[in-house]
This record gives structure tokens, sequence and C-alpha cells, in this order.
């Protein structure tokens, strides 16, 4: 019989998405700046838009690439835990 599989840790989900959604604030900010300087006339309707398009785009990611991480190790094959390493030989394949 199969080991039983760990639940998924919402908590970690949401850390990772409020984590990421904050790269994704950061990122607008930084784009903001850019636009300021620049002879570009932007409305600031346009640059909220994007500033929140960007940290929602921030949060999803981050959500999903962490829901994925938790159901890739909860996965019983062994497949899924063979650690791939960067530069050397690639490992056997069955």
């Amino acid at each position: 019989m199969p080991a039983p599989c760990r639940p998924l840790s919402g908590r970690r989900v949401l850390c990772a998405g409020m984590l990421t959604g904050l790269v994704g604030l950061a990122i607008a900010q930084f784009l903001k700046a850019i636009v300021a300087h620049t002879p570009l006339r932007v409305t600031p309707q346009a640059l909220f838009w994007s500033t929140v398009v960007l940290g929602g785009f921030g949060v999803v990611a981050g959500m999903a690439v962490e829901a994925v991480r938790q159901l890739q190790e909860s996965n019983p094959e062994p497949d899924y835990h063979r650690h791939h390493g960067r530069g050397g030989k690639p490992g056997p394949r069955p």
C-alpha cells in the first residue's frame, strides 16, 4: 500500500503568492519610475492598472508555482522525485 499523500499547505501557497505579489509590485514601481523620467506622457489611470496587473500576475504565478511544487512533492511516483543535477551527466533513463 502506498504511503498516504501529505495534504497541500494552503498557508505556504498564500505566502508564496504574497511574496511574488510584492515582487510584482516592486517591478511595477520600477517601471513607473522609468516612465516618470521619460518624455512620454502616461495617464495616472494607465499607471494604476499596470501596477494592479503586474501585482496580480505576481500573486497568481507564485501561487501556481508553489501549488505545483507541493503536488510534485506529494506524488508517489519516483520519476517526480529524481533530482537532475546542473551541468552533470544526465541520470540513467529506464
